[in-house]
């Protein structure tokens, strides 16, 4: 059963599937009328013209909120696109970053293997390059004590 509304001097019954259809599907010019048996207890015609007219401004007022929310829905959509591009390029150079420090973590890895490599091997040169020279200034010395002597004899 459809429940009854008082709006003025007016009865209306309200259709709520139809109401839900209107909606969801959006309202339309004449998509209130009368029902045929309300003829006869319409309001004066003066009344009913002024009823028009405000069904009219109110059908206006109804378009021009259309407008209004299709344009924020429209700017919000650019919006959206904006901030998921943005959010895309974001995404892109933190990869590149991401990728960046991975190298660098590599050479550094490769670095520090190298390095374990060589130091040890340094050390080992430093200590024979030691003994050399103690050999050769060692031998020197001495050859150079023989060459006095020689000369002395």
């Amino acid at each position: 059963m459809e429940p009854s509304y008082q709006a003025g001097s007016i009865l209306m019954k309200v259709n709520t599937l139809q109401g839900k259809k209107m909606v969801e599907s959006g309202l339309q010019s004449g998509d209130f009328s009368l029902p045929q048996s309300w003829p006869s207890c319409l309001p004066p015609p003066a009344d009913l013209e002024l009823l028009q007219q405000k069904v009219a401004a109110v059908q206006q007022e109804l378009e021009d909120f259309k407008k209004e929310a299709l344009k924020a829905i429209h700017y919000l959509e650019g919006a959206f696109c904006e901030m998921n591009a943005a959010l895309a390029q974001q995404e892109e150079q933190a990869a590149r970053v991401k990728q960046r420090l991975r190298e660098e973590e590599d050479r550094g890895i490769v670095r520090n293997k190298v390095l374990t490599f060589l130091l040890p091997r340094e050390k080992q040169l430093r200590e024979q390059c030691r003994w050399l020279e103690c050999m050769v200034l060692g031998r020197g010395r001495k050859a150079l004590g023989l060459s006095k002597k020689i000369q002395a004899n």
